[in-house]
């Protein structure tokens, strides 16, 4: 199988992108910048703001994948960075909907990526599910309108699947890497009360679960993305400081100075529910990666 990955040269992609490969698909990866070709993968520029694809990157190719999309937390929200957060989703889902009209490929699947911020960012004792109402916060309309977009390949592609991600979880990006050198000296890498709920996925469990979409035709639709396990911060930050043979030294870092720090951002640090895996499981996806520990 010959897969078209956008968004392929991040921490996530790039892990994805080599994954697959070693499996023997065939991935061709959508870059903005020049890349040298490797075993089984090749790499196609496209410049979204021109609205321009190498025509070629669709050359055999039967799933799209999407990864696209500017870190949430990376910086404070203004209404300049809110319109780059949206719209480093949402056109470039436009632009591969409309080279797939164009080339006329014969797409069978299409994998877009969603994250557990479609419930919004409160804490509570629910468990959320897929059949649950989308939140009301800006987190929540970035994610809903991000998979409506993706609904639009409905008449291209034979099936659609959205994977609601959690905090994905991996030694060479996202939070792990940010916090680490926190955890080796000792730091508590909770925020605010540490009672918020920290739904994640191990970026082992979730390239499996690439794999195992691409290969099962009958998954289609949307899955939360994240571990069985349910951690509290205060859960997550024990036992990553425990994973470095460290105690906790100091406090939590206060939820007034997190709000000071990151305005409107905070509540995304500061709160947080749990997530259920189940439909995933029912359809038979198996995690390996059991317990934050177990990752770590």
């Amino acid at each position: 199988m010959k897969i078209l990955i956008a968004g392929g040269t991040g921490f996530i992609g790039k892990a994805l992108s080599f994954f697959l490969a070693g499996k023997g698909y065939e991935v061709n990866v959508l870059t903005r910048r020049q890349m040298d070709d490797m075993k089984n993968i090749h790499y196609y520029q496209w410049n979204v703001e021109q609205g321009s694809i190498d025509c070629h990157a669709f050359d055999g190719v039967s799933a799209i994948i999407n990864m696209t999309g500017a870190n949430i937390g990376e910086k404070r929200w203004g209404k300049i960075r809110k319109k780059e957060i949206l719209d480093s989703r949402i056109k470039p889902l436009d632009l591969l909907l409309k080279y797939t009209e164009k080339m006329e490929s014969k797409i069978d699947v299409l994998i877009s990526s969603s994250a557990v911020g479609y419930y919004g960012a409160i804490t509570t004792e629910h468990i959320f599910n897929e059949e649950d109402k989308k939140g009301s916060d800006f987190p929540a309309y970035v994610c809903g309108l991000w998979e409506d977009k993706a609904w639009n390949f409905g008449k291209v592609v034979n099936r659609i699947v959205i994977l609601r991600k959690g905090v994905v979880i991996g030694k060479s990006g996202g939070v792990y890497r940010k916090l680490k050198p926190l955890a080796k000296l000792g730091v508590s890498v909770a925020l605010g009360s540490g009672k918020q709920y920290f739904p994640w996925i191990c970026i082992g469990d979730l390239v499996r679960i690439y794999d195992f979409i691409l290969k099962n035709e009958k998954v289609k639709g949307v899955f939360n993305a994240v571990s069985s396990e349910h951690l509290t911060m205060n859960d997550f930050s024990q036992k990553m400081l425990r994973s470095f043979g460290k105690k906790k030294f100091f406090p939590n870092i206060p939820a007034c100075l997190v709000r000071m720090l990151f305005g409107e951002r905070s509540d995304v640090l500061l709160k947080g529910s749990r997530v259920s895996n189940e439909k995933l499981k029912k359809a038979g996806f198996d995690f390996w990666y059991l317990s934050i520990f177990q990752c770590l």
